[in-house]
């Protein structure tokens, strides 16, 4: 089994799928299997894997080991950080009046404290959200544009940098703040509109997971959604979803990300389950007929395929049969770019706008033949960004 193999596996054990590697990875492979999980920002889910394999005499050697520890502490702290502010920056939408909802990563971060259907291991499984790597947080308000850049006046920013989908908020000294108007957008100008209607239908989801929270207690952040309100599970099968492929086409998406949506699948179906509130399966919910509207199915089931394969995600939990052959590709690029597409050449440039637009259009040529109705918008977008944000000025 090669070291990809090996690194699947160590996934799988960290999300309860698996108990024990197949076999006792060299000092080499040790290696190689950390900078895998640094290459995909999953150096603290791992981690959780190697308190497992400890048990089985299957754990690296010291240096690797210490250096793996080192990275997940920093994590659980970057965590425990953000998740005040996320609270924080709650209660000062409210007292402005906005609604919000915490998007995306430390907004799901919450239900990673389920297991897998298995249950191996023996650790505080509460903690596993606490070693997920943190990025920006994400907050949508339901405000628009205009009143939500005299909201960043008002906070005292006077240099405001926003476009069609959101701004960056200037408010905490060591996190980027990204105050979404838009949930998400889709390039091509078509689907997008239609995409901008669904939002709006689906409004209240948005805001329904903890949205009777009293977002100025001074409670602990223990309960399920870490003291903020966050989207519903599932609203957020179909946004997560759109999330990942929206990256996958424009820039890259990486491993942290489609754990991300294992969680949110393995909530929904437990929750369908124990029919919390849900009388269906995930193929008859709105979210799953919104992945068929907007034309993601065939990403959709070569997504279920990789969740599989590398995640060891049950099929009874897929959104509809798997595809192999595109899983293989969508596989492929992933593990080529790692997170966000960081460590993809293909997307290197000299600088500057042009250079980066130059990049993305090549690097989107390979995806033609796979999702050409949403690839070949991407130029037209970039012009009609450009002249919509001119005449917004």
């Amino acid at each position: 089994m090669d070291s990809y193999g090996l690194f699947f596996e160590l996934l799988q054990v960290a999300l309860g799928e698996k108990a024990v590697l197949s076999r006792t990875p060299s000092a080499e492979e040790w290696q190689k299997l950390y900078s895998l999980a640094t290459k995909q920002a999953v150096t603290g889910i791992t981690m959780s894997a190697l308190e497992i394999l400890s048990v089985q005499r299957q754990k690296p050697p010291m240096g690797i080991l210490y250096e793996w520890i080192g990275v997940t502490e920093q994590i659980r702290l970057a965590n425990q950080q953000l998740t005040k502010y996320c609270k924080q920056l709650q209660q000062i939408l409210d007292k402005n009046g906005l609604r919000s909802s915490i998007l995306k990563g430390l907004g799901i971060a919450s239900i990673y404290d389920v297991r897998g259907k298995k249950d191996y291991g023996s650790y505080d499984e509460k903690n596993l959200g606490s070693l997920r790597q943190p990025g920006d947080i994400d907050v949508y308000v339901d405000c628009g544009r205009e009143k939500t850049i005299q909201l960043a006046h008002n906070l005292g920013q006077s240099l405001v940098k926003w476009d069609y989908k959101h701004l960056h908020l200037n408010i905490f000294p060591d996190a980027e703040v990204e105050v979404h108007y838009r949930v998400e957008v889709l390039l091509n100008l078509w689907k997008n509109r239609k995409l901008q209607k669904w939002f709006r239908e689906h409004q209240n989801a948005i805001f329904n997971a903890n949205d009777n929270l009293d977002l100025n207690s001074n409670t602990n952040l223990t309960n399920d959604t870490n003291g903020f309100v966050t989207p519903t599970v599932e609203f957020n099968v179909f946004y997560i979803l759109l999330h990942i492929y929206r990256h996958f086409l424009y820039e890259g998406v990486g491993l942290r990300q489609i754990v991300d949506y294992y969680f949110v699948l393995k909530k929904f179906n437990l929750d369908v389950d124990l029919d919390v509130d849900l009388n269906l399966n995930v193929n008859e919910s709105y979210a799953y007929k919104a992945v068929r509207e907007f034309g993601m199915t065939r990403f959709a089931r070569g997504l279920m395929w990789v969740m599989h394969e590398v995640l060891g995600m049950p099929r009874e939990w897929m959104l509809g049969e798997p595809d192999e052959k595109e899983g293989r590709y969508i596989l492929e690029q992933v593990m080529m770019g790692g997170n966000f597409g960081h460590h993809d050449e293909r997307l290197k440039h000299s600088g500057g706008k042009l250079g980066a637009v130059k990049a993305i259009l090549t690097h989107n040529m390979h995806l033609l033949t796979h999702y050409p109705s949403d690839v070949i918008w991407a130029p037209v977008w970039i012009v009609w960004h450009k002249l919509w944000k001119l005449t917004r000025r």
